[in-house]
């Protein structure tokens, strides 16, 4: 009997529009439930920090989920964005997902280990400005050379006089409602910004720091004792422009094919005019 998707010649998973061309592939594991929607995590992740890829011309070949045994274990970058790990599912319930709150923080540490390796103090201060420039893409007035358009250039536009959606939010949320000021409870004071601290607990904090995020973040650390066995991964093959060995240290995974809508391959771009469509 003939049954669909099994054998030599599975059916292959539709592409999906690629948020940055720097992206080369997502996948979510295929033996938990809601498969598709920690795919679609994963594709909300990429398209939200798209700006930053895009800016800092980040390479990420895969984007993949991971469920470690290791209860703290976060995430782990192999060979500087060969492939980047997210747990997206909290380790006691497989059903139950993150906040992508967690998944961006997650994947902004593992972007900075693109650049710097050991949790020293070049990784956290470049950490710290990439969530310092997400923040004033996000929430500030601040604007990169990266453009999302709902639209291909040329495809459609706004009628004479008519504002989108996102426009008429972005206005509300930009009047001022109240005055915002900070005082002590009980009181007319307002309250002190806290003091600086002295170089010691600079450094102890630093320290604290470093081991809380070696608990959480092994790419620094022996990154074989989270793979499974070969004889239970489905291999993936992947196309020519991201080459990733048969090798693979990720549990069996759904890939999808990320590719922009007008049909281009999807390569990495310093052009900072480029102008990406997005779904």
């Amino acid at each position: 009997m003939v049954r669909k998707g099994k054998g030599k010649f599975p059916i292959k998973q539709p592409n999906r529009p690629s948020p940055v061309a720097n992206v080369g592939k997502i996948g979510s594991l295929m033996r938990y439930p809601d498969r598709d929607y920690a795919n679609s995590l994963l594709h909300d992740a990429v398209k939200q920090l798209a700006p930053l890829i895009h800016e800092y011309n980040f390479k990420v070949e895969l984007l993949c989920e991971m469920f470690p045994k290791s209860e703290n274990l976060l995430g782990l970058n192999v060979n500087k964005g060969r492939k980047i790990m997210l747990r997206l599912r909290h380790h006691h319930n497989e059903r139950s997902f993150l906040p992508m709150s967690d998944i961006l923080g997650t994947f902004l540490h593992e972007l900075t280990h693109n650049v710097h390796g050991a949790h020293d103090k070049n990784f956290y201060d470049y950490l710290s400005k990439l969530e310092k420039r997400f923040d004033e893409i996000r929430y500030g007035n601040v604007h990169s050379n990266y453009r999302c358009e709902e639209n291909r250039l040329g495809f459609g536009r706004l009628q004479s006089g008519v504002v989108d959606v996102r426009a008429k939010r972005i206005a509300t949320l930009s009047k001022t409602g109240f005055k915002a000021e900070t005082k002590v409870l009980g009181s007319a004071s307002a309250i002190h910004k806290p003091r600086t601290p002295t170089p010691r607990e600079a450094r102890l904090g630093a320290a604290l720091r470093r081991l809380e995020d070696s608990k959480h973040c092994h790419s620094d650390r022996d990154q074989q004792s989270e793979a499974p066995d070969e004889k239970d991964l489905n291999i993936v093959e992947l196309d020519e422009d991201f080459e990733i060995d048969s090798d693979s240290d990720v549990e069996v995974v759904e890939v999808v094919e990320v590719a922009r809508k007008d049909g281009a391959e999807d390569r990495g771009c310093n052009d900072s005019k480029e102008i990406i469509v997005i779904d």
